[in-house]
């Protein structure tokens, strides 16, 4: 029993509402005792969430907008994202644990700012939000990662199918899930496939939003090509996909300027298990281990992400990255020498579009 939870000899409440009074201290917990706190948060937080945020979500609620994510221009906090975050905050005083919680709409220390934080908690409270406001068929999930304040190592996670009523959750030592309505318990491990031409090969990118698709159509199409006719290209992502790269359904997840606020809630499932993922230099496709930074969770984003089950399948994608970024580059510069002539002998300007964008040649 570690410090925090040995009783009052005085038999009168050590804890304030909004913090830790000086009777104790959190830093008498040892790592082990920290560890095994932060994974009852975590799963007490996804018990919670799925009691609380089932329901909502089966009826509609929660669906009007409040402003927007901060350094994200055009997304939208919703209602029941404030949800989400208040369940979180009352779990964390709940458990005395000494933790930030970092989350796309805001930064909060539960236990006060006098307590030091040795616990990041970053939280995507609704991942697949934007699709759940319109109304389309995409599940919605709640996302908590957490990880060491001061090594940026990951302690755990986990990532809850509302309407599934499943709990997928990661520890130090194995990934499960839990279907909630059967007790079932289940313990997950990524693909074992190695080829792009697999059959039952599954890569998934978020390409439902312009930003997102116009580079992916601009430099990944050799990789399409490069799949099995029955091949699958999953058009979702975010923080929710790294349960399903930890269950063996998805091979691998790549992305071009992917904000670390979709990173860093569920990326504890690939670190803590037997999947990687990294940053790709957009140049020469060096790969470099993703590393959490708590200062960049919010406001940071990675060029070329990639996220994967194993290493064959990620340094394919990126050679196939390669081949179509050349491509794409040579179609440009040839586009830029035809406007040029042109505008020569015409004496007309043009701007010199992208892969995607309209094109006029008239």
């Amino acid at each position: 029993m570690s410090s925090l939870e040995s009783p009052n000899p005085s038999g009168q409440d050590q804890f304030t509402p909004g913090g830790i009074s000086e009777l104790v201290s959190v830093e008498q917990l040892s790592r082990r005792e920290l560890n095994a706190r932060t994974n009852v948060v975590l799963l007490d937080y996804a018990e919670q969430s799925l009691s609380l945020l089932r329901p909502m979500i089966r009826s509609g609620q929660g669906k009007q907008p409040l402003g927007e994510v901060r350094f994200r221009p055009g997304e939208e906090q919703l209602l029941i994202d404030v949800a989400g975050e208040s369940i979180l905050a009352s779990v964390v005083r709940e458990h005395r644990l000494p933790a930030e919680i970092i989350g796309e709409h805001n930064t909060n220390t539960p236990l006060g700012r006098e307590v030091e934080v040795l616990v990041d908690l970053p939280q995507d409270p609704i991942d697949n939000s934007s699709p759940y406001k319109r109304g389309l068929d995409i599940l919605p999930y709640s996302v908590v990662g957490a990880f060491d304040h001061k090594t940026g190592a990951p302690i755990g996670g986990v990532i809850v199918d509302i309407l599934g009523n499943k709990i997928y959750r990661s520890t130090p030592t194995k990934n499960t899930v839990k279907d909630v309505e059967t007790g079932k318990i289940e313990e997950l491990s990524v693909s074992k496939r190695t080829s792009m031409g697999d059959k039952d090969i599954t890569i998934a990118s978020f390409v439902s939003e312009k930003e997102y698709f116009l580079p992916f159509a601009r430099n990944f199409g050799p990789m399409m090509e490069a799949f099995h006719r029955k091949g699958f290209l999953y058009p979702g992502g975010g923080a929710f996909i790294y349960a399903l790269i930890a269950s063996g359904a998805v091979d691998a997840y790549v992305m071009m300027n992917e904000p670390r606020s979709e990173i860093d809630p569920g990326v504890a499932f690939l670190l803590n298990g037997k999947g990687k993922a990294a940053s790709v230099d957009p140049e020469t496709g060096k790969k470099t281990p993703y590393k959490f930074d708590p200062s960049l969770t919010s406001s940071g984003s990675v060029p070329f992400f990639i996220a994967y089950a194993q290493e064959e399948i990620a340094n394919q994608i990126i050679q196939l990255y390669l081949e179509g970024k050349k491509a794409a580059d040579e179609r440009d510069e040839a586009l830029l020498f035809y406007r040029r002539s042109k505008q020569m002998t015409e004496g007309t300007a043009y701007d010199v579009p992208r892969i995607g964008e309209p094109t006029d040649l008239s």
